[in-house]
């Protein structure tokens, strides 16, 4: 058949095979939806689709994950739509097919319609595709963002002035650049494609198409972020809500701390195997295609060639400057796009001249041939990958010799397959890349729990990394920003040594009564601040490595402690309380003396001299009987000179008093006892001291 006999066939049939392609991945299981248990990134965002305003105003103001507003509110809107398995299917799938249908869209009006569908299938059925499409990390929304932006630009391109397209270009660019700011590179690399393809197209007025790009794809990504903006004024009280993220960004170009080698046990980490393929072929293809004088289809190549080579040799300095983006996947994987348009403009002209029946046997084994491999990732083991990874490339250097030809589709085809194979086996370091569905509900059932005795309160995670259910405990904490709400992993070791109380502990544990364990090493640690633990719930839960037990505790204030008459030395009158500073005002109570503070962060508030003998023989202790009002207060003991704390202990605001301890040293040395401002947003707080008490310790 003829180019113009196969450009004549019908686009809908080839666009709907394009969106069925998901069910060959997850007919057999649906693992692919699910984000691995032990990435916290994709699980942070999932707390944002959650609880969005609570994390946003509450939990985590101006965390630069909360100002990707394009990714988390469509995530937010389709979770309070559905339940959580559904809305989990609903947004992978969409993320994923608006990527494979744009990239199909850009490859039909530039390359031909067959190459368009051959590509769009092996990039629709390409794993790390879906380690981007299938979590929850900002890097699917951006290269489905991204691909639309380039599918309408090539519209417009093709068809101008199409000042509609441009609007919605821009605000498709907009939406890719907001889920990561990283990609202003892909916007920019965009761009320039599309003025190269209004100027290979034969509309050489540059300057007319620079403009009618600058206004109305402008015009489109104000109009993309104004209601981001309004949307963040309202939750956060500030307008500009990619100020998080410029600022994240400048820190880390800085110093960039989360450096990673490209090799593992000597050997290219596997997702760049493909990168590598699609960067030879580019730089096999760009002389040969320039010296000929490209034309038509060709001369689009080069462009897919360019924006490929430019993208990778960027992220290729990168790395040996050791910002080393191309090892992390989630920088990496926003280079498969442009390597899947090289292999859509390189290995298969040939399609284009062959009989419907001949391209609809060929497509639909190669079709099957690449969905099979999703059956059971784990047996791509069977082959060395080195034995892979030879046949792949020396079927795709053949193929590339013939690829005019037949037989060079039909290599290419196998070629792509055996590289696939070779590089993708469902796990990387001994860890699975995706979770499963009942993994995913689970963690999703027990946040739930969480969810109904929280509130809007803070959260802190307990748990041993040690034991067999640790990614389970790992992906319920990260759904709440792992270790920026953890306690530690080494339960029930190290407990924090003071808390607010309105935190909830959640304790996830093997072990025999945990929630036990957790009392009493609390209870310990707490005993300074005034505060114990409080136990609320106790489930078990059925996990893959077996049962465990989530407990959950709240903070309530430490009842009086029982002691002797002869070991109280003094009761210090709460009379000697001196202002500390012009500004600070007392109040008397029938239960003591309120104290308001200054609003600077540790400013002296009042203060008295305890009065002790410093040759006095024994130990000693401060015990102050107080509750918060507002604020955070501090309560410590200077040392002699008056310029360093001995001791200092802080108290946030509890429902009624609760007793702090001071422990004094000996010999008592000491200066003034002070009370002072811990909050740190610029307020003052407020304490009600019921007593001071001077303590022996037997």
């Amino acid at each position: 058949m003829h180019l113009e006999q196969s450009r004549s066939e019908r686009t809908f049939p080839y666009a709907v095979a394009v969106l069925l392609l998901p069910l060959l991945v997850l007919w057999h299981h649906d693992d692919p939806l699910y984000t691995p248990l032990w990435q916290s990134d994709p699980w942070f965002y999932l707390g944002y689709f959650r609880d969005f305003v609570n994390f946003k105003r509450e939990l985590f103001p101006n965390a630069y994950y909360g100002s990707r507003l394009s990714w988390i509110l469509p995530g937010y809107a389709v979770h309070h739509l559905f339940s959580p398995l559904i809305a989990n299917a609903v947004l992978h799938l969409i993320v994923h097919s608006v990527a494979a249908l744009s990239l199909f869209s850009i490859l039909r009006s530039t390359i031909g319609l067959r190459s368009a569908y051959l590509t769009a299938m092996i990039f629709s059925l390409h794993p790390w595709l879906w380690c981007a499409t299938g979590w929850d990390h900002v890097n699917g929304a951006g290269i489905a963002y991204g691909l639309l932006a380039m599918a309408l630009l090539t519209r417009a391109a093709l068809h101008p002035p199409a000042r509609g397209i441009l609007v919605l270009a821009g605000a498709a660019l907009a939406g890719s650049v907001y889920a990561h700011l990283f990609l202003a590179v892909l916007a920019f690399l965009v761009l320039l494609y599309y003025l190269g393809l209004r100027h290979i197209r034969g509309r050489r007025q540059l300057l007319h198409a620079v403009l009618g790009l600058g206004l109305w794809a402008g015009l489109g990504f104000v109009a993309f972020s104004v209601p981001l903006c309004a949307v963040n004024y309202r939750v956060e009280g500030n307008p500009w809500f990619w100020s998080p993220s410029l600022r994240t960004a400048n820190s880390v170009v800085r110093s960039y701390i989360w450096t990673e080698s490209i090799w593992n046990e000597h050997t290219l980490v596997p997702w760049l195997w493909f990168i590598v393929m699609g960067t030879a072929v580019a730089v096999f293809l760009l002389p040969l295609l320039w010296r000929r004088g490209a034309r038509g289809t060709n001369r689009t190549a080069l462009l897919f060639c360019g924006q490929l080579l430019l993208f990778a040799a960027l992220m290729a300095y990168l790395q040996s400057r050791g910002i080393t983006l191309l090892a992390h996947y989630y920088y990496a994987c926003y280079l498969l796009p442009f390597v899947f348009l090289v292999v859509g403009a390189t290995f298969w002209p040939a399609t284009e001249n062959m009989s419907v029946r001949a391209y609809l046997y060929t497509a639909s084994a190669a079709t099957l041939l690449f969905g099979a491999l999703w059956y059971d990732p784990r047996l791509n083991e069977k082959l060395p990958q080195w034995v892979g990874l030879a046949l792949a490339g020396s079927a795709l250097l053949v193929a590339l010799a013939f690829r005019e030809r037949r037989l060079g589709t039909g290599l290419a085809i196998c070629g792509l397959a055996l590289l696939t194979s070779a590089t993708y086996t469902g796990s990387y370091r001994f860890v699975d890349l995706h979770s499963t569905r009942d993994e995913y509900l689970r963690v999703m059932q027990t946040r739930q729990r969480i969810e109904d005795r929280r509130g809007d309160a803070p959260i802190q995670f307990w748990y041993d990394k040690r034991e067999p259910g640790f990614f389970e405990y790992f992906a319920l904490n990260a759904s709440y920003f792992a270790e920026f709400n953890r306690i530690n992993e080494t339960f029930p070791q190290g407990c924090p040594e003071d808390v607010n109380p309105r935190s909830l502990i959640v304790i996830t544990s093997s072990k025999e009564h945990p929630e036990q364990l957790a009392r009493v090493a609390l209870d310990q640690c707490w005993q300074p601040f005034g505060v114990q633990p409080a136990i609320d719930s106790v489930e078990q839960i059925r996990g893959s490595k077996g049962h465990y037990t989530m407990a959950i505790l709240r903070v309530e204030a430490r009842q009086p402690s029982a002691y002797k008459p002869e070991e109280v030395l003094a009761d210090v009158p709460l009379q000697r309380l001196q202002l500390a500073a012009p500004g600070v005002s007392f109040e008397r109570w029938p239960e003591g003396l309120e104290v308001n503070t200054l609003p600077d962060f540790g400013a002296f508030a009042a203060r008295l001299n305890l009065g002790l003998d410093p040759h006095r023989e024994g130990k000693f202790k401060v015990i102050v009987r107080a509750r918060v009002l507002e604020g955070k207060a501090g309560f410590g003991i200077l040392d002699s000179s008056g310029k360093r704390f001995l001791v200092e202990r802080l108290m946030w605001p509890l429902s009624s008093i609760g007793e702090l301890v001071l422990p004094l040293p000996s010999p008592p040395v000491v200066g003034d006892f002070v009370v002072n401002n811990r909050t740190t947003n610029g307020t003052p707080s407020s304490v009600l001291i019921e007593s001071i008490e001077i303590r022996s310790i037997p």
